[in-house]
């Protein structure tokens, strides 16, 4: 008998089965978090997850 790999996601701590879960994409397209399928269409409605960014918001260090 597979055991289940059940995950619970961040946005509305569902309790999920990971092969229900997709990652959603900031504005640059990078990975952003896994959320449930449910959660990804709602989040992924203006094309990315979070806030939008540029290089100017970025904060890097002289020494990096």
């Amino acid at each position: 008998m597979e055991e289940k790999d059940i995950r619970i996601c961040p946005v509305c701590n569902k309790e999920v089965e990971r092969n229900d879960m997709n990652f959603t994409r900031d504005c640059h397209g990078i990975t952003f978090r896994l959320v449930c399928n449910d959660c990804w269409e709602k989040l992924m409605e203006k094309g990315y997850d979070g806030q939008y960014y540029s290089e100017a918001d970025e904060c890097i260090d002289e020494d990096y």
